[in-house]
């Protein structure tokens, strides 16, 4: 009885979860209506802007899974040029073996069965030779058996090296598609870029459009916490608190602004870091977490945000790819996008923000 009400209970907490789970989707999935009604109100750039960004982050996506998969494929070819390689020294092997043993049945040919009987007069004699010739035969089977058994072991690997190769060349056609569709898309990007600085206006107009932009990302950020917490979803792993002061960076690169302090240069990054770093370098997960938003936010270009549980939120921004989607669990030191300059912004790298509640933490006194 003990047993079965554990087990009703577990079930039942695993259904609550899920129902949670579900509940955050939805919420998070109204944010993401929300947001694209207020980013449709954008200009025509800014529209086209953010169309370009996704399309590359969505080709830069389709290219690291080709050839992630790509280099699974080439690994596991070797281990079959292997097996190949096995068998056929097995069979070689098994040759030679067969060619002797039919020799030595030839040689017996001379003797059969029926003879021995007839010129052999000691009782022993006959049974040792009677028994010889069983041995014979049983071995000449079970060697051709083995042989039969190698030649159709390396005839579905040669067919598996087949296909795996054929596969690979088809990947890699693939692979020039894409890289040739991801240049032009950001040939179009650096058209759309020049045409949207040209627009530009003054200095001033151009912090006031970025104030517009932080607090539409503040009401995104206060959104999710709100729905996070009404979920109530526990991350798996130690507490992130913790880890203060021991996170591993998101990538490494030389921070060109100060937390808290408001940089013309860089009207956004007042609430983190902008990490400068070459595009497409590799940016991880501080922590364990799930992802509650993956997608493009106008200022902050293409944005990924993890879930740590207890309050707190990591933002990572301006990317040029994003490589997980609402829901997917990140751990620790995952990949999880690669940097750029997407949103607009002129300087390669990564717009990174730690908040607890809501409130901006200084990644100074939390990371390494």
């Amino acid at each position: 009885m003990l047993l079965i009400s554990t087990h009703m209970l577990a079930a039942n907490n695993e259904q609550k979860a899920q129902q949670r789970m579900q509940q955050l989707q939805k919420d998070i999935n109204n944010l993401q209506s929300w947001l694209n009604k207020a980013q449709n109100k954008a200009s025509k750039l800014q529209q086209s802007l953010r169309t370009n960004e996704q399309s590359i982050s969505k080709l830069s996506k389709a290219i690291k899974k080709n050839q992630q998969a790509s280099q699974k494929s080439t690994h596991h070819l070797a281990k079959l040029q292997q097996q190949s390689s096995h068998f056929q020294d097995a069979l070689a092997e098994q040759e030679q073996q067969l060619s002797a043993q039919l020799k030595r049945q030839y040689q017996q040919g001379q003797n059969a069965p029926g003879n021995v009987l007839l010129t052999l007069d000691s009782p022993s004699a006959l049974a040792r030779n009677m028994a010889y010739f069983q041995y014979l035969n049983q071995a000449s089977a079970e060697q051709m058996a083995a042989y039969r058994q190698t030649l159709n072991s390396l005839a579905l690997v040669q067919q598996e090296q087949s296909d795996l190769t054929l596969e690979l060349q088809q990947g890699a056609q693939q692979l020039q598609t894409q890289q040739q569709q991801l240049k032009q898309a950001k040939t179009q990007l650096s058209a759309n870029l020049k045409t949207l600085n040209n627009k530009q206006a003054s200095k001033a107009q151009t912090l006031n459009n970025a104030k517009v932009d932080q607090q539409q990302a503040q009401q995104l950020l206060e959104q999710i916490q709100v729905a996070v917490a009404k979920a109530n979803i526990k991350v798996a792993g130690s507490p992130m608190a913790d880890a203060k002061g021991q996170l591993p960076w998101p990538l490494k690169g030389k921070v060109l602004n100060r937390f808290g302090v408001s940089q013309s240069a860089y009207p956004l990054s007042q609430q983190g870091w902008l990490i400068a770093a070459p595009e497409g370098s590799d940016v991880v997960a501080i922590h364990g977490g799930q992802v509650v938003f993956s997608d493009w936010l106008k200022g902050y270009g293409l944005v990924i945000i993890v879930d740590h549980g207890d309050g707190f939120l990591s933002l990572y921004g301006q990317n040029q790819a994003l490589y997980l989607s609402v829901g997917d669990t990140a751990a620790a030191q995952q990949l999880i996008a690669s940097s750029g300059k997407s949103g607009g912004n002129t300087r390669a790298g990564l717009y990174f923000s730690l908040r607890q509640q809501g409130k901006p933490l200084n990644p100074k006194q939390w990371l390494q």
